[in-house]
């Protein structure tokens, strides 16, 4: 059955900016929301972290060239305001993670797959690196 994903920014920005070592681990995660082996999901401020850090890299039009691409094969979704109120009372150290993960649960995400672990030690969906989540495929 196919598993409904959160990717987080850290991931997708692996990808964009080829970051390494990371880069080929989180362009499998894409590859496979692209090849639809998952349903990837980012939130609606994933996408505005995205681009302003993609702009400040290289320009307005590679950043927007960039999202338009990931956008055909990655849901996003929204963060509303019960996922602030309950990021608000979480335990959460990074209040954007926490937001995050609420809205991943609201949207039945199964995992989150990012490579900053620590920030979410205290989520109710299983997280996961990406070397973690393609070990499962294997």
């Amino acid at each position: 059955m196919i598993k409904k994903v959160f990717i987080d920014t850290d991931v997708i920005l692996d990808v964009a900016l080829a970051r390494e070592p990371f880069f080929f681990a989180s362009k499998i995660i894409l590859a496979m929301a692209e090849n639809n082996i998952i349903i990837g999901a980012i939130s609606s401020n994933c996408v505005a972290n995205i681009y302003y850090i993609l702009r400040k890299s290289g320009g307005d039009s590679k950043a927007r060239k960039f999202i338009s691409t990931i956008v055909k094969y990655i849901t996003v979704i929204t963060i509303d305001h019960k996922n602030v109120l309950e990021a608000l009372k979480s335990k959460f150290s990074d209040f954007e993670d926490a937001l995050q993960h609420y809205s991943a649960m609201e949207n039945q995400c199964e995992y989150i797959v990012t490579r900053n672990i620590e920030d979410y030690k205290n989520a109710k969906i299983k997280v996961l690196l990406p070397e973690e989540f393609i070990g499962m495929f294997r």
